[in-house]
């Protein structure tokens, strides 16, 4: 890195010093250098004016920093709240609760993100059906005591799991149905709606109408379709959300059926939970939702559900899209109707409706927030700042509207702002505002750039999205989410993970520091480093070795020297309780998805699986007699050090290096009690793998080597 250079580097004397100097050079009729010459003060004037220049040319600001931070295209990171699931229960019906129901952990408030129906306790059986026979689990598979395998220990083709309820299932309402898989780090998640994931199995679930097919056991089955399968297949633990369609009376029984693909690790159901649901750290003190106006040609109203939980006990403010704004409707003109699901707003027959989508806003906010509901009175001055009312804001949920009085009709209209990190880009006109996150407050205005909130005889600047959270502080423990604030229903609430994900917001030193490491580590992919770090940064994979190997064709002939410039093969070892694990198609295809926008366009990308290469040593050696039977010793430490990888997926076998004779020499001669290795002999078998003429194992660059069954013989020495 180049050093920075000081240009600060000059004091007022030395600049004095350094012009007087010049002035024989300039002028010979100057020859009067004292203090009280009108020249000598000009000079001087000239001295601290560039003193002055260079003091600040030698100093970065705290701007000047965060518009360098937005050329490399950074901003402090905003407050990211944590997330976590929890479970509701105890119901005596089925209820549903709207998303956005506020949950607490003593102060620190957390919000459900979906609806979800809280149904009733019912006793339940869970039948597994594959090659291996009918498997009837009738325990409580909440408890998380018991470990299933859906279809089968290897993941059979039609293979099926039926949940048998003793209690039906609800139709048309949102159920949900955990499913949390074994040894699964809940941080290593595919996030909802990820595109670039491909499955390796396809599961279809299917319901049973038992009112129509009362004697026939394996009749009735119809395709149960899902809202969403945030498990992916059960490739992770994760909800299924689904309904019963209308029409089904009697539904007790759904099943899950492995219809086609495989896994390379096959899934293992640690407990099924229902009625849960994922829930989000933070409180909305105040939000809005657009509906879609009237249909042109027609007078029937839209219909306007409400399903955020705060449009359930709050205060609302109703507005139409009129050409100049928004315009607030009186509350005379319509009326919001409460029923144990949803609400719902009708408007009354006077009022003359838009047309267009998105063009009908409810807002609707707090009780205890009504007061804050209206920030401040706009002067028409550039560089109003407020303060913020609540805090700790989260920035990036923060909406605002200002208002306008038109002095011909004395309505006041609604403009809505747009948050922006700066006002750099902002013209005279654009309606944008700037948080400061560090001072809690919000500005409109740098007097060049950005609109002036308009001056008004009342409040004219106020709130339709406000929420608020924190970030590590929600990063709450397992089973300590059990306050729910839902009408004062007594409901069982826990949270079936420790929340994660919850994150302070960056300072500008620590954004500074990530955007430096950030051009240490460029986000590329050229190196087979670079590759390997791009495969890993897949969300959702579990991957215990990656390795790119650069000028490797695997479709080369078998023995052809040199290499295949343009070719890059990636090995990947897949994270598996199977001993000796290969990549699925899915995953296969999921990292040549995530790969192809980084690769070159000259080079061609292989994804390939391992090739294990067993390798048998058979030796001879000769030891002190007190060690003789110990030959079980040797055994098992060759077999630890011939490993495709450890344990933890840390480390293993090299990809692609020999089994030298020499090494199995050195190995076996450093045991105890070893006084000398007599012969040793070393067989092979694998893909692509030989024994050379020097007793050597060669392997291909994707290959590991695993441990074959050792024979040992142990020759005791003379006394």
């Amino acid at each position: 890195m180049l050093p920075l250079p000081q240009l600060d580097n000059r004091s007022f004397e030395q600049l004095v010093r350094e012009a007087r100097h010049l002035i024989p050079s300039i002028t010979s009729e100057w020859t009067d250098e004292n203090a009280h010459d009108p020249g000598i003060t000009l000079l001087e004037l000239l001295a601290w004016h560039i003193e002055m220049q260079q003091y600040q040319l030698d100093r970065i600001t705290d701007n000047h920093e965060r518009k360098f931070l937005r050329l490399l295209g950074e901003l402090p990171r905003d407050v990211t709240p944590s997330t976590t699931s929890v479970s509701i229960s105890k119901s005596t019906y089925p209820m549903y609760i709207p998303y956005g129901t506020l949950l607490r952990v003593r102060d620190l408030p957390f919000e459900t993100t979906r609806p979800v129906t809280v149904l009733p306790e019912s006793g339940q059986t869970v039948e597994l059906r594959s090659s291996e026979g009918l498997v009837s689990v009738k325990d409580d598979v909440a408890l998380g005591r018991l470990t299933l395998y859906p279809f089968g220990s290897e993941g059979e083709l039609q293979a099926s799991m039926t949940i048998i309820r003793e209690k039906p299932l609800p139709p048309l309402l949102p159920l949900s149905l955990w499913i949390e898989l074994d040894r699964q780090d809940p941080e290593i998640r595919i996030p909802a709606r990820y595109t670039q994931y491909n499955s390796s199995a396809a599961i279809q679930w299917y319901y049973r109408d038992e009112h129509n097919y009362e004697n026939e056991e394996e009749s009735g089955w119809q395709p149960l379709l899902l809202e969403r399968d945030e498990t992916y297949h059960f490739h992770q633990s994760g909800p299924i959300l689904f309904s019963i369609p209308k029409g089904a009376r009697t539904v007790r029984q759904i099943r899950a059926v492995l219809e086609a693909g495989s896994y390379h690790d096959a899934p293992r159901i640690k407990r099924l939970v229902w009625n849960e649901v994922f829930a989000v750290q933070g409180r909305t003190f105040c939000m809005s939702q657009c509906f879609d106006g009237r249909e042109p040609g027609s007078n029937q109203q839209p219909e306007i559900l409400f399903k955020h939980g705060l449009f359930l006990q709050s205060g609302l403010i109703v507005q139409l899209q009129m050409e100049e704004g928004w315009e607030d409707v009186p509350a005379s003109m319509y009326m919001v109707n409460y029923t144990d699901e949803l609400a719902s707003l009708q408007f009354t027959s006077g009022i003359r409706l838009p047309y267009g989508k998105q063009s009908i806003r409810v807002v609707a906010y707090a009780a205890e927030f009504e007061k804050h509901l209206y920030l401040a009175t706009g002067t028409g001055v550039s560089g109003q700042r407020y303060p913020l009312p609540v805090q700790p804001l989260l920035a990036d949920t923060l909406h605002i509207q200002t208002g306008r009085l038109d002095k011909s009709s004395g309505r006041m209209l609604w403009q809505d702002w747009q948050r922006v990190h700066d006002f750099d880009e902002s013209s005279a006109t654009c309606r944008h505002f700037v948080i400061d996150t560090e001072e809690g407050s919000v500005y409109f205005s740098d007097g060049i750039h950005g609109a002036v909130p308009p001056a008004c005889s009342e409040p004219n600047i106020r709130f339709i999205y406000y929420r608020t959270g924190t970030g590590a502080a929600g990063n709450v423990k397992a089973d300590t989410i059990h306050e729910l604030d839902y009408f004062n229903i007594p409901l069982h609430v826990t949270n079936l993970y420790p929340a994660y994900g919850g994150r302070e917001g960056e300072t500008l030193k620590e954004a500074l520091l990530r955007a430096k490491q950030a051009v240490l580590q460029p986000n590329c992919g050229v190196t087979e480093h670079d590759i390997e770090r791009r495969v890993r940064e897949i969300p959702g994979l579990r991957l215990a070795r990656v390795k790119a190997i650069g000028g490797y064709n695997p479709a080369r002939i078998q023995g052809e020297a040199g290499a295949d410039f343009g070719h890059i093969s990636v090995v990947v070892v897949p994270y598996s309780s199977r001993e000796l694990p290969y990549p699925s198609e899915g995953m296969i295809r999921t990292i040549r998805a995530h790969l192809e926008p980084y690769r070159l366009l000259t080079t061609v990308m292989h994804i390939i699986p391992p090739v294990y290469v067993k390798v048998t040593v058979r030796a001879v050696l000769v030891v002190r007699p007190q060690y003789e039977g110990r030959e079980h010793e040797l055994t098992e430490l060759l077999r630890s050090w011939l490993q495709p990888y450890s344990k933890d997926g840390s480390g293993g076998w090299e990809f692609g290096r020999p089994v030298y004779k020499s090494d199995v020499f050195d190995l076996l001669h450093r045991s105890a009690g070893v006084q000398y290795v007599q012969d040793v002999w070393l067989s092979v078998d694998g893909t692509q793998a030989f024994v050379d003429a020097g007793g050597d194992i060669r392997i291909p660059p994707n290959g590991l080597a695993i441990s074959g069954e050792h024979d040992i013989e142990f020759i005791a020495a003379n006394s």
